[in-house]
C-alpha cells in the first residue's frame, strides 16, 4: 500500500519560561491561539518536556495560511518574558491521531 502525501502544515514551538511566568504565558498563548483560529489555524497543543520547555504543537491548512495570520496579528499585547527556542515545520506523512477519544480524557 503506497504513502499518500497528506496536506497541511504542523509547527513545533518551543521555549524556556521561568516558572514565575508559567501561568501568564500559558494564558497569552491561549488567547494567541484563539485568535489564529478565526484567521485560519486549527488550534494548537502545549505541554512541558523533560528538560521543563514548553512545546507546542500547531496545526495549519497550509503555510500560507499560517504565513497570512502572522502577518495580520496584532500582537500588541506583550508575551511574559520567555526565550523561544526553536521553531519547526514538519510536513505530515501520516495522521494517526485519535482526536475524539483524546477530548474525551478531558472531558
Amino acid at each position: 500500500m503506497g504513502m499518500e502525501r497528506m496536506t497541511g502544515a504542523v509547527f513545533i514551538y518551543r521555549w524556556r519560561v521561568v516558572a514565575e511566568h508559567e501561568a501568564a504565558f500559558l494564558d497569552r498563548w491561549r488567547r494567541a491561539t484563539r485568535d489564529l483560529g478565526t484567521r485560519g489555524g486549527l488550534g494548537s497543543l502545549i505541554g512541558k518536556n523533560a528538560a521543563g520547555e514548553l512545546v507546542a504543537i500547531a496545526l495549519w491548512p497550509d503555510v500560507e495560511s499560517r504565513e497570512a495570520a502572522f502577518a495580520t496579528t496584532d500582537d500588541a499585547e506583550p508575551w511574559p518574558p520567555s526565550e523561544r527556542i526553536a521553531t519547526e515545520q514538519i510536513d505530515p506523512l501520516s495522521d494517526m491521531w485519535n482526536l475524539e477519544a483524546w477530548k474525551d480524557l478531558h472531558r
